[in-house]
C-alpha cells in the first residue's frame, strides 16, 4: 500500500513534510522573541529537545533566514545534541548569535546544492533553494531563502518572508511549483499574487506565518480571510493556516 505524502503546521512558519517515510522540517526550530507570533508549543519542544516524538531525529532541517522566528541558534543547539539529522540546510551565515558557530560545527551534515541550487536528498526528493530579498525594507540586507521540495513530481514551494519583488523571480530559471505556502503580506499584495498565478503556476496556496488565534493581535487572519474572499479567482484553492496540527495530504 503506497505512502500517503503530507505537510504538517507545527506553528507559525514550521512545517513538517513527510513523504516516503522521509520527514523534513522547515523554519521549525525558533523562539519567537518579539511575541508578535505563537511560540513553538512548549509540549513538542520538549519531546524534540528529548529525542522523542514524530518532531524528533528528522531527516532535514531547512532554514529560510537568520531571524528568531524562523531560526533560534540555542534551540538548534540542543536539538543536534539529542537527534540525528542527515542533511542541514542553514540561514545565510550574518551577525546572529551563534550562527556561524553552529554551521562550522555541523558543516559535515550542510547540504551541497549544484550550480542550480539544486539537490537530491533522497530518491525521489529533490530540493531547489531561491534567494531573495526579505520583505520588510528594515531587513532587506537578510537574505530570505525559499524552498520548492519536489516529491516524486509533487512541487511545494516555501516562500517563508520573501519579498513581492518579481524581477528576481523572473530571473529565476524555474521556480514553478503546485502547492505554494506564502504569508499574508505576499498574498495580500498584487505583485505577490501575481508571481503566484504568473510566474510560479501555483495550483493551491497555503497562507501560514500567522499566529495561533489567541495571539493574533494584529488581526493577521481576518486579513488573510479578506483577501482570500476578495482576490479568489475561479477554480483557485487558497487554504488559511493558524493552528498548530493543520495538515494537507498529496
Amino acid at each position: 500500500m503506497e505512502q500517503k505524502s503530507y505537510a504538517v503546521l507545527v506553528s507559525n512558519a514550521g512545517v513538517i513534510v513527510f513523504h516516503k517515510g522521509v520527514r523534513i522540517l522547515l523554519d521549525g526550530l525558533y523562539k519567537d522573541l518579539g511575541k508578535n507570533f505563537t511560540d513553538l508549543p512548549e509540549w513538542a519542544w520538549e519531546l524534540m529537545k528529548k529525542g522523542k516524538g514524530e518532531l524528533a531525529n528528522v531527516d532535514y532541517l531547512l532554514f529560510s533566514h537568520s531571524h528568531y522566528d524562523h531560526f533560534y541558534t540555542p534551540y538548534f543547539m540542543e536539538y543536534m545534541a539529542a537527534n540525528k539529522v542527515k542533511g542541514i540546510c542553514f540561514p545565510p551565515v550574518d551577525d546572529t548569535h551563534g550562527l556561524a558557530a553552529a554551521e562550522v560545527e555541523y558543516a559535515d551534515r550542510r547540504i551541497a546544492f549544484d550550480l542550480n541550487n539544486e539537490a537530491v536528498l533522497e530518491q525521489g526528493i529533490k530540493l531547489k533553494i531561491f534567494t531573495t530579498r526579505h520583505v520588510d525594507k528594515k531587513y532587506y540586507d537578510i537574505p530570505n531563502q525559499c524552498f520548492r521540495l519536489d516529491l516524486d513530481g509533487i512541487r511545494l514551494a516555501f516562500l517563508s518572508d520573501v519579498d513581492y519583488y518579481e524581477e528576481d523571480f523572473v530571473q529565476e530559471k524555474d521556480f514553478s511549483a503546485d502547492i505554494a505556502f506564502v504569508t499574508p503580506i505576499f498574498f495580500n499584495h498584487p505583485k505577490g499574487r501575481r508571481i503566484l498565478r504568473e510566474i510560479m503556476k501555483v495550483k493551491k496556496v497555503i497562507i501560514y506565518h500567522l499566529p495561533s488565534p489567541e495571539d493574533d493581535r494584529f488581526m493577521y487572519y481576518k486579513m488573510a480571510q479578506r483577501d482570500v474572499e476578495k482576490y479568489r479567482e475561479e477554480g483557485e484553492e487558497i487554504i488559511i493556516w493558524n493552528q498548530s496540527g493543520q495538515n494537507l495530504s498529496f
